[in-house]
């Protein structure tokens, strides 16, 4: 600790002690001789301070804080009660009464007004070294026992934020990945990032098409030129509160992370957080894109399919068509052949080769059309494959 300016005329009278310091003690008291005392008792081992009245003992704890108080109880303006009252207004350092009163009813005053302890006169030098020692040690382990626990629940909530923010995450992604379009998972973006606490805005870059969203509900015109601009920053980049991180298909920012200065480590940790929200959103766009693209072949497939039967059915009713006509068309041919016998003045044994001939032909076509039942097995097996191949829901 650097030697601090002087308080009073007396302090001039000792030099810096050529030791290490373990602390600094401010004496106040309104007799010269007494505070001379104490402070050539004390200079052995502790940086002192002297104050001859009450009010610049209090100007000299403001403007060089000390480890610790020696207070004479009776002094002229502020007494030492009135003294000790206003220093605990804004400090909890250890103050010592010096009283040559050994009254209970002065000794529970005095601790009424917030002393620390108390020593009667005449002091005993040995005694007011060995009590400022034990006071500015104590002093001294509780606040580092105090700083030990700000750090240790510092570090128990940094856990238990990065828990928190890991559930968070994990929950993101457990919703987003059945969203069915874009425009439900930049939903979901845009709610988690309201669940961490953040004011955010996203921008989807999806080919020709972009999809703004804002924690509010509508991004500004200004922040939507901001993420217009957002992928020529790199993946990362922050100005004082604002961060923006940017892949492929999206750019994340957000508006209000904490200040390093004040909080460093849920600001790191909030980063952390936002480039893996970035990340797995990036991901989950690609894979909306991919059940997209699989649906829509899927419904032409369904389609294809579709017309297929269709078309498929309509060849079997006009396949049994034909074989209708075929049928009919031979029966009429059979009939007028017949009926041109007596016009060609033919015997009975030329028609009856005629007849012979026509017959053979006639059973060879109703052969070939008595084919028909392996047509309906054909037809009936590519009907239930292509049932088969359907897709559900189409």
């Amino acid at each position: 600790m650097a030697p601090p300016p002087s308080g009073s005329g007396e302090d001039l009278l000792f030099d810096t002690p050529g030791h290490d310091v373990t602390g600094r003690v401010l004496v106040v008291d309104d007799d010269s001789s007494i505070r001379m005392l104490y402070r050539y008792t004390l200079a052995s081992q502790f940086d002192v301070l002297t104050a001859s009245s009450g009010e610049e003992a209090l100007t000299l704890c403001t403007a060089q804080p000390p480890d610790m108080v020696v207070l004479d109880l009776t002094m002229p303006g502020l007494d030492g009660h009135e003294t000790c009252r206003r220093l605990r207004s804004f400090t909890d350092i250890p103050i010592l009464f010096v009283t040559s009163s050994t009254g209970l009813d002065e000794k529970l005053k005095a601790f009424d007004s917030g002393g620390s302890d108390i020593i009667c006169k005449p002091v005993d030098t040995d005694l007011l070294l060995r009590k400022v020692q034990v006071a500015i040690q104590q002093h001294q382990a509780a606040q580092a026992l105090s700083r030990e626990k700000q750090d240790l629940h510092k570090m128990a909530m940094g856990f238990l934020s990065s828990a928190s923010q890991n559930g968070v995450l994990l929950g993101f992604v457990k919703d987003s990945i059945t969203c069915q379009n874009h425009g439900a998972l930049m939903e979901r973006l845009m709610a988690t990032a309201r669940e961490l606490g953040l004011e955010s805005c996203a921008l989807m870059h999806l080919g020709d098409t972009q999809i703004v969203a804002a924690t509010r509900g509508v991004a500004t015109a200004l922040e939507a030129s901001i993420l217009q601009n957002a992928p020529t920053m790199g993946r990362q980049f922050q100005f004082k509160n604002r961060f923006v991180v940017n892949y492929e298909h999206i750019s994340l920012m957000t508006a209000n992370l904490p200040d390093e200065a004040e909080d460093s480590q849920r600001a790191g940790m909030l980063r952390d957080t936002l480039t893996a929200l970035t990340e797995a959103t990036e991901a989950l766009v690609v894979n909306v894109s991919m059940r997209q693209t699989t649906q829509a072949q899927a419904q032409r497939l369904a389609q294809i399919l579709h017309d297929t039967e269709g078309l498929l059915t309509q060849l079997k009713r006009q396949q049994r068509t034909t074989q209708a006509d075929v049928r009919i068309l031979l029966q009429d041919m059979v009939d007028q052949i017949e009926q041109t016998y007596s016009q060609l003045d033919t015997t009975h044994a030329q028609e009856a080769a005629l007849n012979l001939t026509m017959n053979a032909a006639i059973r060879q076509i109703q052969r070939r059309l008595s084919n028909d039942g392996n047509f309906d097995a054909l037809f009936a097996q590519l009907m239930a494959k292509l049932g088969s191949h359907t897709p559900t829901g189409s």
